[in-house]
């Protein structure tokens, strides 16, 4: 004969804790034992993690019931019509402490609008412009911090047509034309890349010369000249096809880049940069943005 216990409650002998009191019932298949802290044992169910996924075609608030009881929040959102505002809660409202929440671009914005996400007080948190852009959050020492985020910021153009350089002159190319812009970063009233926020750009700058010029390509950051192909030429100062120069280099938010060309000729004549198409004078400028 198998021994059994029947009884009501149990106790520590001694009465120094409280007493558990059993549950009047039996239990459910994979329930747990709780206590609610008065000794009173209970059956309960566990809670699966869960999700909540939303797509907003408009600016979103996120609220209390988006979050509390919820260990992710993935809304889906676009600016390929208008600007769109994403705001997080407050990081003291229920469950945003333990709620991951992510924001995702679901189409390509224009270059013109842009998907932000900000907080309560409306200080922008991040921003995104194409398609599978997106922030990851979490709130971490009382703020909500960026734990991955993918933003498309970049610039191709070609210089719209032949620019003439004087014998030795430095001089800024201007009038481009878009082969991409995503993300607003070039200033085509002053023709110059700005950098929207702190951030790192990787940029290429080709120029091409006509036949008997001597060109070389030069990148301005914030107004300085950082990097140039060739200084000099030979006694003529002929270079001749596209000459290629590179730079990574990182940035304050508002930082301009510009583009310009040097000639090396040092004969008396005018010289061209060779415009009008993308296989000529042209740039690219990819942005990286950093925390």
């Amino acid at each position: 004969m198998v021994a059994k216990l029947v009884l009501d409650q149990l106790e520590k002998t001694g009465g120094a804790l409280t007493a558990l009191t059993l549950p009047v019932a039996n239990a459910t298949a994979s329930q747990y034992l709780q206590n609610n802290g008065s000794g009173a044992l209970s059956w309960a169910t566990v809670t699966a993690a869960s999700s909540n996924i939303l797509r907003k075609i408009g600016d979103y608030v996120i609220v209390t019931g988006d979050v509390d009881g919820t260990t992710e929040l993935v809304i889906a959102c676009n600016a390929s019509a208008a600007n769109r505002t994403i705001t997080l809660p407050g990081v003291a409202v229920a469950g945003a402490t333990t709620c991951i929440i992510t924001v995702i671009c679901d189409a390509d914005a224009t270059s013109t609008f842009e998907l932000k996400v900000q907080d309560g007080g409306s200080a922008e948190v991040w921003t995104g412009f194409q398609k599978s852009d997106f922030v990851r959050l979490i709130v971490s020492n009382g703020a909500w911090l960026v734990v991955d985020h993918r933003a498309t910021m970049m610039a191709s153009k070609a210089l719209t047509g032949s620019i003439s350089l004087a014998t030795s002159a430095q001089v800024k190319m201007t009038s481009f034309t878009d082969i991409t812009d995503i993300g607003k970063v070039w200033d085509n009233t002053n023709n110059k890349l700005v950098a929207p926020f702190a951030g790192i750009w990787h940029l290429n700058w080709r120029v091409t010369s006509q036949m008997g010029g001597g060109f070389v390509p030069a990148i301005f950051v914030g107004g300085a000249r950082q990097t140039i192909d060739q200084w000099s030429g030979d006694t003529v100062g002929y270079n001749y096809g596209s000459h290629n120069v590179s730079l990574t280099v990182k940035v304050a938010a508002s930082t301009d880049v510009e583009f310009y060309a040097k000639s090396n000729q040092s004969s008396a004549y005018t010289n061209n940069v060779q415009g009008n198409g993308d296989d000529y004078s042209g740039f690219d400028g990819t942005f990286t943005r950093t925390y």
